[in-house]
């Protein structure tokens, strides 16, 4: 887990507190403002890679199932699946 050097850590806690000073400090009504003018702020994200792969298809169509009771595309189950599974294989320590 990475951690942050206690300076910079030092350095964010007293930029965080200067930030709350001076927004206690705004209006409600110009804080408002000013949100009804920023822009939404995008995260640039690399586009999804299509992959193929061979599934039993009663793997397919109990995931097609599941996917339905919960509301989503068999696709994005499968995909969310995939990325836990991975999440949690990064934790695992190797033998």
């Amino acid at each position: 887990m990475n951690r942050l050097p206690k300076e910079i850590k030092k350095d964010l806690k007293e930029e965080a507190k200067e930030w709350d000073r001076t927004i206690a400090k705004e209006s409600l009504e110009h804080v408002q403002k000013m949100l009804n003018q920023a822009e939404s702020f995008k995260t640039p994200r690399p586009p999804r890679q299509p992959v193929s792969i061979r599934l039993d298809p009663f793997d397919i169509a109990m995931a097609k199932r599941i996917a339905r009771r919960k509301g989503v595309p068999h696709t994005q189950l499968m995909a969310t699946w995939l990325h836990e599974r991975i999440e949690r294989e990064k934790g695992v320590s190797p033998n």
